[in-house]
């Protein structure tokens, strides 16, 4: 249809929206979750005075010859977050969500470094962009989609910042494990998720006033083997024993875990408890050494922002080996949680050893996998080696 809308230009500060759409003559009408905010012909809308690092929905609509409403397209975007302490990469990025019918629209912020992305749906490989943009046109109107945007760069295009002890401990360790593969320990991976809802539910003219009253988020980290031999060859505890397990979310055994429950009816609530797991060492003969339980003092959960709609939270971990000598396991996750049912997580950690978040909703029994990342062995948690960088949100 030669008047069917389109976005054409997005742009944003950390105050302002602006987007222009294809040129008609024709009436269209600008919503802002699901409020009136702008009705003529001029095919241009500015929304000023908005917060930083909020996510926004726009619904786009153009009024036809019938009087009928047409073309509609949904937006989902934020403004930039200019204000952030982390060293993730990711929580500056904005990533974008356009859909209309039969088509699904992702931009991203460009990652230095970076030269292509692979791009999935729903666990498929669909094809590789040097474009921080992807257009997905073969999309089913009545089911949910999944993608992945993943990209990978050298740590030297970071600028990561490491302590000369954690630069020593590194290179200690790293030469007692010369297993460890190069290339990937100096490239940083970087995971982008966007869960959306069917074309159908987005489009339609029934606006969603639902609100969600709480989520459970659990952020477990745990050794896959049932033993491990200990790359320390001077510390007497020549194994430890592992959690010897694959993923799962209701698993008892763990290095660590964190539970939290957020909950955003009218007095917002943030609940949390932490749980270390026991750490048992073995001498050279695989006997029965020593056994302790490191500190969880270190392990420390900031409400970050509490406004209208919306509860911000960071999470910081660092849990050591109580028996011995060794490297720290460390993350970091921030969340944005709003009223509406979207949520907004950001994490970056070491890549040892396997790390698995899980979320539901109040009334979910089981959890939903939202990241989960396999160990590249016990060397990886000496920084400076490269971190994995992830980013997951859904449009709902």
């Amino acid at each position: 249809m030669e008047n069917e809308l389109d976005i054409l230009v997005l742009e944003q500060s950390h105050t302002f929206i602006y987007f222009r759409w294809t040129a008609t003559e024709d009436v269209c009408r600008v919503k802002r979750d699901g409020q009136m905010v702008y009705t003529g012909t001029q095919n241009r809308f500015k929304d000023e005075g908005l917060k930083e690092g909020h996510l926004y929905t726009y619904t786009l609509e153009r009024l036809d010859a019938s009087g009928h409403w047409v073309d509609k397209i949904k937006l989902q975007t934020a403004t930039e977050k200019r204000q952030t302490n982390s060293n993730n990469r990711l929580a500056e990025l904005v990533l974008t969500t356009i859909v209309s019918n039969s088509r699904i629209s992702l931009a991203w912020g460009k990652i230095v470094g970076i030269t292509a992305y692979d791009i999935y749906r729903n666990g498929a490989f669909i094809e590789t962009v040097e474009k921080n943009q992807y257009t997905d046109r073969q999309v089913s109107m009545n089911e949910e989609a999944t993608y992945w945007i993943r990209g990978n760069r050298p740590i030297v295009k970071s600028q990561k910042k490491f302590s000369d002890k954690k630069i020593a401990l590194n290179k200690f360790f790293n030469s007692l494990h010369q297993k460890s593969p190069q290339k990937k320990a100096a490239t940083e991976d970087f995971w982008l998720t966007k869960k959306i809802a069917s074309l159908d539910s987005l489009l339609s003219d029934k606006e969603s006033t639902q609100l969600v009253p709480a989520w459970q988020l659990r952020y477990t980290t745990f050794l896959p083997d049932t033993l491990l031999k200990n790359p320390n060859l001077l510390s007497p505890f020549a194994y430890f024993q592992g959690d010897g397990r694959s993923f799962d979310a209701e698993s008892p055994h763990y290095r660590s875990q964190v539970n939290l429950t957020i909950d955003l009816k009218k007095s917002p609530t943030l609940v949390w408890d932490k749980h270390i797991g026991p750490t048992i060492g073995y001498n050279w003969r695989k006997n029965f050494s020593k056994a302790d339980i490191a500190s969880s003092q270190k392990i420390e959960l900031e409400k970050a922002a509490e406004i209208e709609q919306k509860m911000a939270i960071t999470l910081t971990h660092c849990v050591g080996n109580p028996l011995t000598t060794s490297p720290n396991i460390d993350y970091e996750l921030s969340a944005d949680f709003y009223q509406n049912g979207t949520y907004d997580i950001i994490g970056v950690h070491d890549q040892s050893p396997n790390h698995e978040v899980y979320l539901k909703f109040e009334d979910n029994h089981e959890w939903t996998a939202i990241h989960q990342k396999e160990s590249e062995g016990l060397a990886f948690m000496a920084g400076p080696t490269a971190s994995h960088y992830w980013r997951i949100s859904n449009f709902y």
